[in-house]
């Protein structure tokens, strides 16, 4: 009788773990779907983006993400043909978002620098970063 109790304990601790650790991974995956979703709004708008010889639209660039061992993971070129103020709150959105997944989950990075774009140039009528 009491191999009968000690096996429907380790079950019970058994499924307990298996569903923690189901949540857990449900969990890290639904911050990675908002962290792709935002990042695919945020390329679609910087895409959209148009210069040119006959605009007066200025050129940017701006960092994006947040490497685990700190610094941006990466730039995005874009012009003030699209909506700015918007743009660059979904890209520091971004980047906090990325920051706290970082840290909830331990993620690591490589520690290098991310090369600072030296200009923004008009390419086929669309921005593209200079280094």
């Amino acid at each position: 009788m009491n191999q009968i109790k000690i096996f429907h304990y380790c079950l019970i601790l058994f499924m307990a773990f298996s569903i923690s650790g189901c949540s857990k991974e449900t969990s890290k995956n639904k911050d990675e779907q908002q962290l792709e979703q935002l990042y695919t709004k945020i390329k679609t708008l910087a895409e959209s983006s148009i210069c040119g010889t006959t605009t007066n639209y200025e050129l940017k660039f701006i960092a994006i993400g947040s490497k685990a061992c700190g610094g941006p993971t990466g730039y995005l070129a874009y012009s003030s043909s699209i909506n700015v103020e918007e743009f660059e709150h979904f890209v520091k959105r971004y980047t906090a978002l990325q920051s706290n997944y970082n840290k909830k989950w331990g993620i690591v990075s490589t520690c290098d620098i991310t090369p600072l774009p030296k200009a923004v140039t008009c390419e086929n009528g669309k921005p593209k970063l200079i280094y």
